[in-house]
């Protein structure tokens, strides 16, 4: 079932490149992609409307794209607020602003901690809202140094680490980050 922002992004270009359903399709593929940033989507939306359908003016592709762009923001500010309104979910973002030094569960080294969320938070509000099940939250949070933190997120997009990386362990079991992990390890003997 596709979700209400994928409908409404399909209708409004639907509305104004007639019958190109194969087009429409894509193009709100693309505008849902949660890793989509809005100032990179504008330039690959305005390609494809360059390359697919030439014969749309400049301003007219212009304010369909940002009409589009406005569709977007919008869910994302929907989302944003029913996220802030949920005063259940204060200890989800809370670990993530208490600064402290303390070990790295990843490289091992001593270095100034993040939080790392094992089931990404969206996700984890998502569960403990539904109200199927109680969550706690703790068993999903890691410290991880900031450079291991980056390295994670450089290797794994969100909805693999959720899906596939559950737990400290399966993380470094991982083959992906190995030669990470000794490079960080051996750099932190040598420091």
């Amino acid at each position: 079932m596709e979700s209400s922002l994928y409908n409404r992004i399909y209708q409004r270009v639907y509305s104004e490149v007639n019958n190109d359903e194969q087009f429409c399709t894509y193009l709100a593929k693309i505008c849902t992609d949660p890793d989509s940033h809005c100032d990179d989507l504008r330039d690959i939306l305005d390609t494809m409307f360059k390359t697919s359908h030439p014969n749309i003016s400049e301003t007219r592709r212009q304010h369909i794209i940002y009409s589009l762009l406005d569709i977007i923001e919008e869910d994302r500010q929907q989302i944003k607020k029913d996220i802030t309104n949920e005063d259940n979910d204060d200890d989800i973002d809370l670990a993530e602003k208490v600064e402290r030094n303390g070990e790295c569960k990843l490289c091992g080294c001593e270095q100034r901690i993040t939080i790392h969320h094992l089931i990404p938070k969206l996700i984890l509000k998502r569960m403990r809202n539904s109200g199927k099940e109680s969550v706690d939250v703790s068993k999903y949070l890691v410290e991880v140094c900031r450079p291991c933190h980056n390295e994670i997120h450089r290797i794994w997009p969100h909805n693999e680490l959720a899906k596939e990386y559950q737990t400290v362990d399966m993380l470094l079991d991982a083959p992906a980050i190995q030669s990470y992990l000794n490079w960080k390890r051996k750099r932190e003997r040598t420091a």
